[in-house]
């Protein structure tokens, strides 16, 4: 009786180390045209109407043929598909970014470069699609007091579903001009603020980072005070077009 008990159990664990085994290489990855996957048992596939995916936790979930982009072997993923996707196409987002500013050639203030910095914080519908509310800071020449701080709307979007993406954003909003009596600025008034740009967006963790190339067309007006004559005052209606060059962090 004994040896039938032990004969038994040996049968039982040989049957759930096969059953087991068999299961792990039956576990495979699902990847969707939208960019998501999920992991689980296909049930059934019918290459022309629906996939059949059990999860572990036993959920069962139908994808429609046409939204299965490849079905891998989970063993098989890291050799495959390299890095996972980490880039979370819908939620709230933020933004820190600073940009060097390229002079313009001209009699006012030639080549002179200037930099500015903003913080954006967001909603992004999916990965073509999002938008924010950004405040930042612009001394569009760097040698003198010509400051603006722009309020800002901007939409932004992502061309592929990897972590490495080409990237597009369009700011619109106002800036408020700054006046500074130390140096002679006596007024200052702000006006539109119009900043398209595309780019890159990379990074493999949920931290990503952004370089772009834009042009900014900034309006704003200055009255400056005569450095010789102390009555007299000058108003110099500006429209600033600038390249530029934006590095940022997003998450």
């Amino acid at each position: 009786m004994k040896y039938i008990f032990l004969l038994i159990v040996v049968l039982a664990c040989y049957t759930s180390t096969q059953a087991q085994t068999e299961t792990d290489q039956d576990l495979m990855v699902v990847y969707l045209k939208d960019g998501s996957k999920l992991e689980g048992y296909v049930t059934k596939w019918d290459y022309e109407t629906a996939l059949y995916l059990k999860t572990t936790s036993g959920a069962i979930y139908e994808f429609p043929a046409d939204k299965v982009d490849k079905v891998i072997q989970k063993s098989l993923v890291s050799i495959e598909s390299g890095p996972s996707y980490t880039f979370n196409e819908s939620g709230y987002y933020y933004a820190w970014r600073a940009q060097g500013i390229i002079g313009n050639d001209g009699v006012r203030r030639n080549e002179t470069p200037g930099y500015g910095f903003s913080f954006l914080a967001g909603y992004r519908l999916n990965r073509f699609v999002g938008a924010g509310i950004g405040l930042g800071y612009d001394k569009f020449v760097d040698d003198t007091a010509e400051e603006v701080i722009p309020v800002f709307v901007e939409f932004s979007g992502y061309g592929i579903p990897q972590n490495t993406s080409v990237s597009y954003s369009l700011g619109i909003g106002y800036a408020f001009a700054r006046d500074n009596i130390d140096v002679g600025i006596t007024n200052a008034s702000g006006g539109l603020l119009i900043y398209p740009a595309v780019g890159l967006r990379f990074g493999e963790g949920k931290l990503k980072y952004t370089i772009d190339l834009g042009y900014k067309f900034q309006k704003a007006s200055f009255t400056f005070r005569d450095d010789w004559n102390p009555t007299t005052m000058r108003e110099q209606q500006l429209t600033y077009k600038r390249l530029t060059l934006r590095f940022g962090i997003l998450i």
